[in-house]
C-alpha cells in the first residue's frame, strides 16, 4: 500500500509544525496551588476555595489564530489528512478550553472535549453514569465479613519514588523518566511524560503501588515517547483532549488486567463520574465535599475529588470540568476494542494503539500509515503487550462466555448460597451490607 507523496508531504509539514509548537499544559495551568487547600482546612472547611486563574489569553489567541490558519493550509480529502486536520482542531479545542477557564463556558467546552456525566455511549441508552452506578452496585461488599485481608504497612512517598524509579531503569529498553519528590503538588502523584512528581507526606498501599506503574509509566509515559520517537509523527507524543478517553482507558485496562485495579480504586473512579453529575446539576464545592465525607472518604482525599471536579469552572456549581467521565467510558471503549481485534488475532492492529498518543478512531489511518511504511512500530510495548501469550487467551475465553446466558447460572449458585445461609448456626446471621475498603488517590 502506498500514499500520495503529496499527501507525506503534508503531514510532515504540518506535523512538524505541531511537534514545534510548545505543548500546552492544561492541567497545570488550572490546578489549584497548595496554598488554596491549606486555606480551606484552616478555616473550618465551610467556605468556598478561591482560585485564582492565571493564563495569557492573548498568547493563547494568538496560537487559536495561527492553528487555524494551519488548518486551512491542509488541502484534500485523503482519510490521511481528515485524520490531519482533527489532530490540529485537537490542539485549537484545547487553547479554546484554557482561554475560557475560571468561566461557565469553560464547563460547556470540557463536555464538548471529553463528555459529560450523561453523555450516552455510542448514542445507545446508557450513559456514563449508568456505569459508574453500576459498577458502585457491583463493588459493595456483602456477607458475614469474616474473612479479612492482612494488613500491610503502606509505602511512604520515599519508598514509592525508589520503587518507581528502580523500575525504571531496570526496564528495556530503557524509558527517560525522572521520579523525584514535589512539595508544591496538590495530587498525591503528578506525572508527565518524562517526570513524575510525588507529594512527599503521601502513603501508598502495595496495589496503588502497582497502579501507579502500569497507569502513569506503562501507559502515558510509554505512549508519549513511543509518539516523540516517530520520525514524521513527533506530535503523537501529545493527542491534546480528543485522545483522553482512550489514552485514560488503555491505563484503567493496564490496572485491571495487571491486577491492581482494587475494589477502592474502581469505587473511587466511578465516585467521580458521580460528584461529575451532582456538579452539572448545580452541587458546589462544598456540596461535593460534605457528600464525600458522608461516605467516609478522608478529609485530604475528599478535598482531592472535590476540586479535580471544579477546577477550572466554578466552584459555586453548575460548571464543572468533565474530564474524569473519560476513565470508566475509555475503559468501556478500549476493551471493546481489544476484544474485537484481538479475536481476529490482530496483533499488529493492537499495538498501534501504544504507538503514540491516539484515539481509537484513529486506527484505521494509523494502519494504513504503516502498511506505506510512514508510521514506524511503537518502540515501547506496555507489560499486558508483551505478555501476548497470555493476552489472547484470555479474550479468546471472554468471546464465548459473551454468548451464554448467565442468568440461569446466576439463579443456581445464588440458591446454593442461600441454602448455605441458612444452615448456618443461630446468631451468624448476614450483617447486611459492607463499604468497600477506603480508597486511595491511586493514578491520576
Amino acid at each position: 500500500m502506498s500514499i500520495d507523496r503529496a499527501v507525506l508531504e503534508q503531514i510532515e509539514r504540518v506535523g512538524g509544525r505541531l511537534a514545534e509548537a510548545k505543548a500546552l499544559r492544561l492541567l497545570d495551568d488550572i490546578a489549584w496551588p497548595r496554598e488554596v487547600e491549606e486555606r480551606f482546612f484552616a478555616s473550618g472547611e465551610d467556605r468556598l476555595p478561591e482560585v485564582e486563574y492565571r493564563v495569557d489569553r492573548d498568547a493563547l489567541g494568538r496560537r487559536v489564530a495561527e492553528l487555524r490558519e494551519l488548518l486551512l493550509s491542509i488541502d484534500g480529502d485523503a482519510p490521511a489528512l481528515a485524520w490531519l486536520r482533527d489532530s490540529v482542531r485537537a490542539q485549537i479545542q484545547a487553547a479554546q478550553l484554557l482561554e475560557a477557564v475560571g468561566t461557565r463556558e469553560f464547563s460547556a467546552r470540557s463536555r464538548e472535549l471529553y463528555g459529560g456525566a450523561r453523555t450516552r455511549f455510542f448514542g445507545g441508552a446508557l450513559r456514563n453514569i449508568d456505569l459508574a452506578e453500576h459498577l458502585t452496585a457491583r463493588l459493595e461488599v456483602h456477607g458475614w465479613d469474616e474473612a479479612s485481608d492482612p494488613e500491610e504497612e503502606p509505602l511512604d512517598a520515599a519508598a514509592l519514588r525508589d520503587q518507581l524509579a528502580a523500575r525504571v531503569a531496570a526496564r528495556r529498553p530503557p524509558l527517560d523518566i525522572e521520579i523525584a519528590l514535589d512539595p508544591r503538588i496538590t495530587a498525591k502523584v503528578v506525572a508527565g511524560m518524562s517526570r513524575i512528581r510525588v507529594r512527599p507526606e503521601a502513603t501508598f498501599a502495595s496495589w496503588e503501588a502497582e497502579g501507579l506503574w502500569h497507569h502513569e509509566v506503562e501507559t502515558h509515559a510509554l505512549t508519549a515517547h513511543n509518539g516523540a520517537a516517530q520520525p514524521r509523527f513527533s506530535f503523537l507524543r501529545s493527542g491534546g483532549p480528543r485522545t483522553t478517553r482512550t489514552q485514560e482507558g488503555l491505563a484503567i485496562f493496564a490496572e485491571l488486567y495487571s491486577r491492581s485495579l482494587s475494589v477502592g480504586r474502581l469505587t473511587r473512579l466511578a465516585e467521580r463520574v458521580r460528584l461529575v453529575d451532582m456538579a452539572e446539576q448545580g452541587a458546589s464545592f462544598l456540596d461535593l465535599y460534605r457528600h464525600l465525607r458522608e461516605r467516609g472518604a478522608e478529609r485530604r482525599d475528599a478535598y482531592f475529588d472535590a476540586q479535580r471536579v471544579c477546577r477550572g469552572g466554578l466552584c459555586e456549581g453548575g460548571a464543572p470540568f468533565t474530564k474524569d467521565v473519560c476513565y470508566l467510558a475509555g475503559l468501556l471503549e478500549v476493551y471493546a476494542f481489544l476484544a474485537a481485534v484481538l479475536r481476529g488475532g490482530l496483533r499488529d492492529e493492537v499495538e498501534l494503539l501504544v504507538c503514540g498518543r491516539i484515539a481509537l478512531d484513529d486506527i484505521a489511518v494509523l494502519a494504513e500509515l504503516r502498511a506505506a511504511g510512514a508510521l514506524e512500530r511503537p518502540r515501547y510495548l506496555p507489560g499486558w503487550l508483551r505478555a501476548w501469550q497470555t493476552l489472547l487467551p484470555y479474550f479468546a475465553f471472554t468471546s464465548f462466555m459473551d454468548g451464554i446466558d448467565l442468568g440461569p447460572v446466576e439463579r443456581h449458585f445464588q440458591e446454593l448460597l442461600r441454602v448455605a445461609a441458612d444452615a448456618r448456626p443461630a446468631g451468624e446471621g448476614r450483617r447486611g451490607r459492607g463499604r468497600p475498603p477506603a480508597a486511595h488517590s491511586g493514578p491520576a
